[in-house]
């Protein structure tokens, strides 16, 4: 327990400070950029963080685990970050084409494309990030993370002052190079190197993280890109104004679960440790949902001014999905630590089938608060599947180890 709550305290530390300089960095672009150019901002984001998990393909997390319970890595993670720089710029790529094949406005064509670059940066981050913390170096990440949001507030804001929508962009893209090579240079690295073996091991260990990381992603944007679809640029500014602040919390109690990860891979009986985990996870996504339902009348004028008070409502719903989202959190770091990964990806792919029907059913009836309704009912169904998968799981293994006891005192009195 005590090595998580070290872990946990510097990645919630460094989520709280990273989601507050976040959360400024979008009430500034938000202000300076409009509900229509801040819009076409969060439409360009979700769209190439839709497809980042295409550049991860689970080998983070699979690495991750490796490297926690064996330490000796060099060749297995030299052939993993040749494999990510690959997986970058395929993702590049596919951001670019179908931003041409979905958007006829030549304005988010560039747009994505700059969305696109900035998540490549992003992926190659977050494999260097997992390694820091397997190694339990978690302050690196952490310097990390604060150094690419600091940057962000600065150049994203002074981007958009003088450039508007492309200058936003680019000062992103730039914040997130200045993270990458803080941790390239900190971290000691094996050089990338080609091997196809590794790659297809890694590959297919990591394929249900990876069918759960792309449907993750899906669920946490799709209602933004169907309200853009649907309402245009405005109403996507409005809906992403509170999606931003729902994820922003969400991801106090998610650096929670990541901890969980390294901790237990380095326990064979993690006794109590995830029960533990998840009462923190609750008790603060409780807390945050209050906070956020309550106050949202307060908190949109507040931070993005009267233009953006449309969202109140939209946040009001929205902010009690911390709770199911938690216990996702939760589930799925459990899962992985006990290798149930293709549980991780079928619960995901379930939920983007229910994203996709709530908002068939409730967007074209109940405006942007359909799609609040669909990202709630889905992350519920979720949290309830995976509670039940997991204690199911509990139930079966102490029936199992009673009936060896039972077996082994049967042989001693024989």
């Amino acid at each position: 327990m005590r090595e998580w709550r070290l872990t946990a305290q510097w990645l919630v530390a460094a989520q709280v400070a990273a989601r507050a300089l976040g959360l400024l960095n979008n009430v500034l672009l938000a202000r300076l950029l409009a509900p229509v150019g801040y819009g076409s901002f969060a439409q360009a984001m979700a769209h190439a963080g839709a497809l980042a998990p295409l550049a991860d393909m689970g080998v983070a997390a699979i690495l991750c685990r490796h490297v926690a319970r064996r330490g000796d890595t060099s060749t297995l993670l030299g052939a993993a970050l040749a494999l990510r720089l690959l997986q970058s710029v395929g993702l590049l790529v596919v951001a670019a084409l179908s931003a041409w094949w979905i958007y006829g406005a030549s304005r988010l064509h560039w747009a994505v494309v700059l969305a696109g670059a900035y998540w490549s940066v992003a992926s190659v981050q977050q494999l260097l990030a997992g390694v820091a913390r397997a190694r339990a170096q978690t302050h690196l990440e952490a310097r990390a993370v604060m150094l690419e949001r600091t940057a962000t507030v600065v150049l994203a804001a002074g981007g958009a002052y003088w450039l508007g929508l492309w200058g936003a962009l680019t000062g992103v893209l730039l914040a997130g190079v200045l993270a990458l090579v803080y941790l390239w240079r900190r971290l000691p690295l094996p050089a990338p190197w080609l091997n196809w073996r590794v790659w297809k091991r890694l590959l297919w260990a990591g394929v249900p993280l990876a069918v759960a990381d792309v449907c993750h992603g899906l669920i946490m944007r799709l209602d933004i890109l169907a309200v853009g679809m649907r309402y245009g640029s405005q109403g996507a500014g409005w809906y992403g104004s509170a999606s931003v602040l729902l994820w922003a919390s969400n991801l106090v109690a998610g650096s929670m679960a990541l901890a969980l990860i390294p901790a237990a891979a380095r326990r064979d009986h993690p006794s109590g440790l995830d029960r533990r985990v998840l009462v923190w996870m609750l008790a603060t996504a409780m807390a945050l949902a209050v906070v956020l339902g309550v106050g949202a009348s307060l908190w949109v004028p507040l931070l993005y001014g009267t233009a953006y008070q449309p969202a109140a409502p939209v946040l009001r719903v929205l902010a009690w999905c911390l709770l199911p989202a938690a216990v996702v959190a939760w589930g799925n770091a459990v899962l992985l630590v006990r290798h149930r990964t293709a549980w991780v990806g079928a619960v995901a792919g379930g939920g983007v089938l229910s994203m996709t029907a709530c908002l068939w059913w409730w967007l074209p009836r109940e405006g942007l608060l359909g799609a609040a309704y669909a990202q709630l009912a889905t992350q519920s169904i979720m949290a309830v599947v995976l509670m039940t998968l997991i204690l199911g799981e509990t139930s079966r293994g102490k029936n199992g180890h009673k009936k060896r006891g039972l077996e082994r005192d049967a042989g001693r009195t024989v």
